[in-house]
C-alpha cells in the first residue's frame, strides 16, 4: 500500500494491464478533453481517450470505469452518451475492482480522512465514495468484522 498504514503492499487492480490482456485491440490515449469529461470511448474504433490534465490516479479510475462499460456490454443511446443507470453500474464495477474490501479496511483502520484514504487506495474521491455507498449488506458486515478484529490488517 502506498501510505501510512505500514501494511505490506497488496496487489492492486491495474486497468491498463487488464485492458491489454483482455482487450488487446483497444488502445488508450490521453488528450485535452477541456475538462468536460474524464474519458471518451469509441467502441467502433476501439479507443479510449483519457483527459490528459488529470492525475495518474484519476486516469487510472477513468480507465477502470471505461473497461467496466466494455465488460457490462453497454451501448450508447444518444451519440456518445451512456444512460445514468449504465454510468452508475460502471462506477460500481470499477470501484469494486479498484478497491478490495480488505484494502478499504486497512485504510479505515488508520484514518477517517477521505483524502488520506483515497490516496492510500490510489483512487479518486469519487471512486472511494461509490465503493462505500455501494457496499452490500454482506460487505458491510465483513468490513465491520475486519475493523473490529484488525486481524490480517497489519
Amino acid at each position: 500500500m502506498a501510505g501510512g498504514s505500514g501494511a505490506a503492499p497488496t496487489l492492486r487492480y491495474d486497468p491498463a494491464a487488464d485492458l491489454a490482456e483482455r482487450y488487446p485491440e483497444w488502445r488508450v490515449y490521453t488528450a485535452d478533453l477541456d475538462g468536460i469529461v474524464p474519458e471518451v470511448m469509441s467502441p467502433k474504433r476501439k479507443f479510449i481517450l483519457l483527459e490528459e490534465t488529470t492525475s495518474a490516479v484519476v486516469q487510472r479510475c477513468s480507465l477502470a470505469h471505461a473497461i467496466a462499460h466494455i465488460d457490462l456490454g453497454h451501448g450508447w443511446t444518444l451519440p456518445g452518451w451512456f444512460e445514468n443507470k449504465e454510468e452508475s453500474d460502471a462506477d460500481d464495477l470499477a470501484s469494486r475492482r479498484l478497491i478490495a474490501l480488505e484494502d478499504l479496511a486497512r485504510a479505515l483502520a488508520w484514518s477517517r480522512d477521505r483524502e488520506e484514504i483515497a490516496a492510500e487506495l490510489e483512487v479518486d474521491l469519487e471512486m472511494l465514495e461509490v465503493r462505500e455507498r455501494k457496499l452490500d449488506r454482506k460487505e458491510r458486515i465483513r468490513l465491520r468484522r475486519l475493523l473490529s478484529r484488525r486481524v490480517d490488517l497489519d
